[in-house]
């Protein structure tokens, strides 16, 4: 059996990463931000396609299940400010970690609000199962439907289910298969596009007359501001 971390080297995983990327295309063209967080499964090296994204911090699941990369911590304990990246891209990170429904509400704190995740995962009952358990039985399979339920605990709601992959394993990503609508479900993986609910606000009162003064509002004393 070998290594979890050298599946994702090998000539079929490497072209599934890259059709998985290259789908991606339409979604990031449109994504714009200060920040941006993508999760890999090991350290591959791998570009995004254009976005708008200002820095886009990256780190990859180590040997221990911990996170690496741009920082180093446990993936339930993100040490990044709340609502602070636009744009959130686990790509088959979730399947390597111990307790995903942890890092998924992590991935929830520090997503902003109408912030975009995109979530890669393979298809627990698809055409690649046999190949990724003769390889790498450590994986952890999960289905978009389970995702999709874990986001919206977190409010975090499902925007579409989407089916990049490819059907078989093979070594080149620009493989044309067909048809497409009626075969990719079950093929090697699903992406998850979801969107973080808009905050909510607490409506100002409007005054009862344009005559009436507005009153500077006063703390009670020993009363404390909360800070956002």
């Amino acid at each position: 059996m070998a290594e979890v971390a050298d599946v994702y080297t090998s000539a079929p995983m490497r072209a599934l990463l890259a059709r998985e990327t290259a789908a991606l295309a339409p979604i990031l063209s449109g994504a714009y931000g200060n920040y941006g967080l993508i999760l890999r499964p090991c350290q591959v090296s791998a570009d995004l396609p254009p976005h708008l994204l200002g820095t886009i911090a990256e780190m990859h699941v180590d040997a221990h299940g911990m996170l690496a990369g741009s920082v180093q911590c446990a993936p339930w304990q993100l040490p990044f400010a709340s609502e602070s990246f636009k744009l959130l891209i686990a790509q088959h990170a979730l399947e390597r970690i111990v307790d995903g429904s942890d890092c998924i509400a992590e991935l929830a704190r520090v997503l902003a609000p109408e912030g975009i995740a995109l979530v890669l995962g393979f298809n627990p009952y698809g055409t690649w199962r046999p190949w990724l358990l003769r390889r790498a039985s450590g994986l952890r399979l999960g289905s978009a439907q389970t995702c999709s339920a874990q986001f919206a605990r977190e409010r975090i709601d499902t925007l579409q289910v989407r089916f990049p992959g490819l059907m078989w394993p093979r070594a080149q990503a620009n493989v044309v298969e067909t048809p497409v609508s009626r075969l990719a479900r079950f093929g090697s993986s699903w992406l998850l596009i979801a969107r973080k609910r808009r905050s909510a606000l607490t409506p100002i009162r409007p005054r009862a007359s344009a005559r009436d003064p507005a009153r500077t509002p006063q703390l009670a004393p020993g009363a404390r501001r909360n800070v956002a």
